[in-house]
């Protein structure tokens, strides 16, 4: 029986590739190589809060799928997450790694709370599995988050280089993403479209993916924003 989608795959990756985001100011300040340390702390804070979120969304994922062979692909991410079961090489660990060298305890990071489009994008992709099931959420994770991380992590990189100089295993979350997460893409892409038989499924995994990027968008905005108040403190 012949599938019929109202999308295709290249259609979800011109979706990501052709998205607002890559146009945000505060990006195009990465890419130009133009952020403060200030800024660079901002950021960094609010990027762990999504990052020790990201394992939560795999599992909202997994308790919304049937799929034995669809969940153990979301296993093998997850454990990738968790750093196969150690954690000192669990993701969030890495990104703490960062965080230190910024001169952020713990402590801080733990009590600083996520700004509103920071934890709007956490609720927006704990929430997708459970508006438009698990394909399309595994499709937002694959194309709006693993699928972005290289070109996103390289250009946020490129943006804290310059600011200090930071050691390799400061930096090594970024170099992990950037290497990984391709490959992750990759695994859930070729899940994805089998799977991908009706017209609705393609259009729920379309709003997803849309939805996921647009909450991306604003985190940025959020980003921005919380930058600009810092900078206000320090120069008054």
């Amino acid at each position: 029986m012949k599938t019929i989608t109202a999308y295709s795959m290249d259609s979800f990756r011109r979706l990501t590739e052709h998205h607002p985001l890559w146009k945000h100011p505060f990006l195009e300040r990465c890419r130009a190589g133009e952020l403060t340390l200030a800024e660079v702390r901002v950021l960094a804070v609010q990027m762990y809060k999504f990052s020790q979120a990201f394992n939560r969304i795999l599992a909202s994922i997994m308790s919304c799928c049937p799929d034995e062979s669809a969940q153990l692909v979301i296993m093998e991410n997850l454990l990738d997450e968790m750093g196969q079961g150690n954690l000192a090489h669990a993701h969030p660990e890495l990104f703490r790694r960062f965080t230190r060298s910024l001169d952020i305890d713990d402590g801080t990071l733990l009590l600083t709370p996520p700004e509103p489009e920071t934890q709007a994008m956490i609720d927006t992709y704990l929430a997708l599995p459970h508006k438009y099931g698990y394909l399309a959420a595994l499709g937002a994770v694959c194309f709006a988050s693993e699928g972005i991380v290289h070109s996103l992590y390289t250009q946020i990189r490129q943006g804290i280089v310059g600011t200090s100089p930071f050691s390799p295993e400061a930096l090594i979350f970024f170099e992990v993403h950037i290497d990984l997460d391709d490959e992750h893409a990759a695994h859930l892409e070729a899940l994805i479209e089998p799977r991908l038989k009706t017209v609705e499924a393609s259009i729920y995994l379309h709003r997803a993916i849309k939805q996921a990027m647009d909450s991306r968008l604003r985190f940025f905005n959020g980003i921005q924003r919380a930058s600009e108040a810092v900078s206000h403190v320090w120069a008054a």
